[in-house]
């Protein structure tokens, strides 16, 4: 499945973020929280994330090629990938043979993984860097941030955790404060910020006004199946649901 991820300042759909589901006979739609740590433990995720990768850089050339736009497409990493150590050299060959411009692929992986205390973690994302992808750090604020790591570690964006954008529409004034430092923060480190779990109207008018860069969530677009993400961008303009829709 794909979500749109779509700029805050004109609500367009810029990129997508790749999102594995696993529909089994027995068992129906099994989530990633059931599935994913089995494949880490079996260190079968080493296979099944290239797998995913190809197929998201495939989907990607599909979607640009078809719709004339410059496209982007976040991919998430584990860290039993991150330990491989010829992961760089592997995701390469995966955008050379997929014809896939490296500058429109984003790997996002989570704070925990990111401020991991394993030395060879910095060394992977700095070897990934080199090839010319995006690193974004996902469900940012809820794990041991350091500022020191987020100085050294070669980040470009922050993804805000869905548990503070709720707090929007709870009232939480420390959550629209954590938020608002986030984005900050971010600005002076260089780096843009994407919300994530979008849902309502007030949620979205307040990252907006704080200056978030992108936003992510049902207020916009669930996750779909490519077809459905064809549809939706063969749609005429007043046809393409708004936000909310």
């Amino acid at each position: 499945h794909y979500q749109p991820q779509v700029k805050a300042d004109t609500q367009k759909i810029t990129g997508f973020e790749a999102l594995l589901r696993w529909n089994n006979k027995k068992y129906r739609l099994v989530t990633p929280d059931v599935f994913i740590p089995m494949a880490e433990q079996t260190r079968l995720i080493r296979s099944i994330g290239l797998w995913v990768f190809q197929t998201a850089c495939e989907q990607l050339k599909v979607f640009q090629d078809r719709f004339h736009e410059d496209f982007s497409m976040s991919i998430n990493l584990s860290i039993e990938q991150l330990r491989d150590d010829d992961i760089a050299n592997k995701i390469n060959n995966i955008l050379r043979d997929t014809g896939t411009n490296a500058a429109n692929i984003q790997i996002e992986i989570t704070e925990s993984i990111a401020f991991d205390e394993d030395t060879v973690i910095l060394q992977r994302l700095e070897e990934l860097k080199k090839l010319g992808v995006s690193i974004a750090i996902d469900d940012f604020g809820t794990g041991f941030s350091s500022f020191d790591r987020l100085r050294t570690f070669p980040i470009d964006l922050l993804k805000i955790d869905i548990c503070f954008v709720h707090g929007i529409s709870s009232g939480s004034q420390k959550d629209r404060a954590i938020i608002k430092s986030i984005i900050q923060l971010a600005k002076n480190l260089g780096m843009e910020t994407l919300a994530e779990g979008v849902e309502t109207r007030d949620q979205f008018l307040y990252l907006q006004e704080i200056g978030c860069n992108y936003m992510q969530g049902y207020y916009f677009y669930k996750p779909m199946p490519a077809k459905e993400i064809a549809s939706l961008l063969q749609a005429k303009p007043e046809e393409t649901p708004g936000p909310g829709d």
